[in-house]
This record gives C-alpha cells, structure tokens and sequence, in this order.
C-alpha cells in the first residue's frame, strides 16, 4: 500500500440506512451501492453528529462535535443573531486543509455545506470546488430557474406550510416546502442537479493525475427533498406496490409533543397513512437516481487508475423519516434519521466484511487523514476507524453520541446516547426517551417511565452528561435541564460562535 493513498469520499443526502439491500432493503434498487458494500467494511452502528445538513457535515469535516465548534444549526442568514451559529470559525481546521498541505491534489464536487470562516474556498484555494452555486449558475446559463422554489407550477400556498422557528429564542414563522410538494422535475434529466454534478466530477477524475495522490469528494443531493426526480424515475416505482413500514404515520406513547413544532414534525402530521405512498415512489427514484450517479463517478474513478489502492468511504450526512414518527425530512433522534449507512473500503483491493462497533461522524475526517498519511485534525474528538477495519478485536468505544439544537435556528435543543442496544434520548424540558433497539427497532416504546429500566435510564444519562462535560457543550445537563428556545439569547450573550462579536 502506498504512504499517500488516494482518497475517494462518497455522500448522498438525506438517504435511508434502511434504503440499502445490507441493512434490510425497502425494496429500492441501489446496484451500484450494493456493489461498493461487497468490496468494504459494512459498518452496522453508524450514526451521525447531528441530523441536520451543515452543522452535520461540519462534524465531518472537522471531527469535532457540533457544540464543541459552536457550528450547531444550517443558519438563517436573515438573522444577525443566527447566521452565525452554523460558521466554522478560523481556529477549526478540516481534512480539507490537512490533506492539502500533504501534498494531495483535492476535487470537490456536489453538496457543500461546510460554511467558515474564513471560506473553505479560502483556505483551501489549489481545490477544485464545484457546488450547488455552480448548478445554480449553469440552469440560469439555460435560461432555466435557479432552484426549485421557482419552478413552473409551484404554489405558495399548496406547496409551502407554516412552521414555527426562533430568532434569538424570540417565536417567529417561516414558511418551508411541504411532504406533498412532489411532482417530476420539469426538465431535462441532464439539468438535474446530480447528474449536472457526475458530469463535472467525470471531467476533473478524466484530467487528474493518477501518479500523483488525489483526493475526490463527490456529495450528491439526492434524495433531499422536495420530491422532484426527473423521468424516468419519478414513474419507476408503483405507489401501490410500497409496503410502508408499521411506524409511517403513527405516534407512539413517550414521544415528546413539542417535537410536532419542530421543522419536520409541523410537515409530517399533515399526512395520513396512505397519503404518504407518492412520497416513498418519488423518494425511492431519487435514490436510484442517486445510486446511477455515483456508479458513473466509481467507472471513472476505475477506468481512470484511482480505484484500486485508494481508501473509499461512503457515508450519509442523515437520513430520512419519510413519515415515521409522524415526522418528514430529520431533525429527530429516531433511528430513520440519525442512523446512517456507512461502507470503508481501505486501500488495496477488494475486503468484505461487517463491524458492530459505535462509530460517528467524527470518525471519519481522522480516518482520513490516518490513511492519507497526514497529521491528525488538530482537537478531534473523534478517531480514526483504522484498527478496527484492520483487525475486529481492537479496542473501541461502546457508545456514541449525538445532537441537535434547532433548524435554520436554535430552537428546542436535545442530546443522545447510543450504545449497540439501547438509545437514550434527553429533550432539554421536554422529558425524556429510551428505546430498546434489539426489541423495538422500529421504537415504539419508550422505556422513560419503566421503573425497571430506572437504573439503566440513570446510568445513560450519567454518561451523557459526562460527555457534554468533557467536549465542552454549550448546555449542561443538570444546570439547564429547564432550557427553553427563549433561553438561547442568554447563550448569545455569554457564549457568541465565530463571526458574532
């Protein structure tokens, strides 16, 4: 194996872990990523940061903890007081930075929702990043819509629902695209985000340098909603033939109400049982969509000389509710939406096999830079995955964890504890949830209030709290168990994230 490996970092956006044929298959078609899992490590336990877009990615790339980095929430950019709590301030570096100055050549390609300061662009300037500003540029170079909120057909007032957000812990309303906004996309399949996105990663794998150590980031954004997936894949799969899982559309004793005010709650309690169908058929072509797109960058990739000796990690920065819990899109703990697939395939041909170990998101930029031969990522909490794919025996955490603290922003803030059977969850003046995962996979039960699952209740939430302590969280578990949104302006005055004087 070579001292530089080259290093392929695969992502869609907002995929199922359940989506995949080797975590139980909803009956979607995925060839291209069930091929990739039979040539790597098939983790079992993933689980991202934060089920939210940026502050998830951040933990990515950062291997830090959202609160720890105070990048928490994807950031409403009208909002002196919450733009700046999703910026990765100057003193966090990235795998970005750090495979640079190792002397890779690195191609980005796709989503990119790392926001700092200064800009990844800045600090990072030799890369190639091609993102969603760039399709955004090429549709109107077409004399096509920027983005989806002005296609043809779209109605404000079908289309779009209320929800409640904050601004400083202050109540507001904002106004997002619904479950139902779901229809084909009005164009050309070439125009279609991801594969204008295949296109130009194609074109930087074709023109780099296979002797030289490279480093490709391809992050498609299929199947993020809203539902538009160009023909044929928006017909490809029969509503009728969808077996929806038994949780779509139902609310469980032991959920926390207020999760219903929340982004994705305030969209999927609009829905009945079987309004829900259209949905998954749209979702599921996107994720065949998805799939094709990243099987034509791993032929270049191969046609090309940097498949074989090079690491390959596949990931998802969340998942998808779909309906489960009532709820759509993520922002929740439940396993659709924190759960995540992930496959490692380490330099050197074709390795099979699966790991149980808790492992995060913060594992992965340390594992990068693991095998890519460069330093550590100065002050990651996480650790490189290299000796557990490299022997199944070597020590490793029982546990990870995770958080979330608003939308666009802060807002009703919660943390969780996950170990290989059991998932505590701590809603900040909201009580709390435990679920037995070997026996309620699909968690409809909360154990909270179990007085025989008191002692374990107890000792989850002690590690918990231990964790917030050691990495440094904004909140405390025992000072601010009451914590409410409006108590978020007394955190902007004692604690301001990067860029926020």
């Amino acid at each position: 194996m070579s001292d530089h490996p080259h290093i392929i970092f695969i992502t869609a956006d907002q995929m199922r872990f359940d989506c995949l044929s080797c975590y139980g298959n909803l009956g979607v078609q995925t060839p291209n990523l069930d091929a990739l899992a039979n040539e790597s490590i098939v983790f079992d336990h993933a689980y991202c940061s934060t089920p939210l877009c940026v502050p998830t990615r951040t933990s990515i790339g950062s291997g830090k903890w959202p609160h720890t980095t105070r990048a928490i929430i994807n950031g409403n950019r009208n909002s002196r007081h919450e733009s700046p709590w999703h910026v990765l301030g100057r003193e966090h570096r990235t795998f970005y930075e750090t495979l640079c100055n190792t002397g890779y050549d690195l191609h980005h390609v796709g989503i990119q929702h790392i926001y700092a300061d200064p800009s990844l662009e800045q600090r990072v300037p030799t890369t190639t990043i091609i993102s969603s500003y760039d399709h955004e540029d090429y549709m109107e170079s077409n004399g096509l819509p920027r983005t989806y909120h002005d296609f043809p057909d779209t109605d404000r007032d079908r289309d779009y629902v209320p929800a409640i957000e904050f601004d400083n812990g202050r109540m507001i309303a904002k106004r997002i695209p619904s479950a139902r906004y779901c229809r084909p996309f009005p164009y050309d399949l070439e125009h279609f985000k991801d594969v204008y996105f295949t296109r130009c990663m194609e074109a930087e794998i074709a023109a780099a340098d296979p002797t030289t150590p490279s480093a490709f980031v391809f992050q498609a954004w299929a199947p993020h909603p809203p539902m538009f997936a160009p023909e044929p894949y928006f017909s490809m799969y029969n509503p009728e033939d969808i077996e929806l899982p038994e949780n779509v559309g139902r609310w469980y004793d032991g959920m926390p109400p207020h999760v219903l005010l929340g982004t994705g709650g305030i969209r999927g309690c609009q829905l009945r049982r079987d309004e829900w169908k259209p949905i998954w058929a749209a979702y599921f072509g996107l994720v065949t969509l998805a799939d094709e797109c990243i099987g034509r960058v791993v032929k270049a990739l191969k046609k090309h000389g940097f498949w074989e000796d090079a690491l390959v990690v596949f990931t998802m920065d969340h998942g998808e509710a779909l309906g489960s819990h009532r709820m759509f899109e993520k922002m929740t703990m439940y396993e659709e939406s924190v759960h995540v697939p992930l496959f490692i395939k380490p330099p050197g041909g074709v390795t099979h096999g699966r790991r149980s170990q808790m492992v995060g998101h913060v594992d992965i930029g340390p594992t990068l830079c693991d095998y890519a031969g460069a330093p550590a990522i100065p002050g990651a909490w996480g650790a490189s995955l290299r000796p557990i794919l490299e022997n199944t025996e070597a020590e490793w955490r029982d546990a990870t964890f995770a958080e979330f603290n608003g939308d666009q922003a802060r807002g009703f803030p919660s943390r969780a504890i996950f170990t290989e059977r059991y998932k505590y969850v701590f809603h900040f003046a909201a009580g709390e949830e435990l679920y037995d995962l070997w026996n309620d996979p699909l968690e409809t039960r909360s154990l909270a209030s179990d007085p025989a699952h008191q002692p374990l209740k107890n000792n989850l939430r002690e590690r918990l709290t231990q964790w917030m302590k050691e990495t440094d969280d904004i909140l405390d578990i025992e000072r601010d168990a009451e914590f409410t949104p409006p108590d978020w302006a007394a955190i902007t005055r004692k604690s301001p994230p990067a860029g926020m004087a």
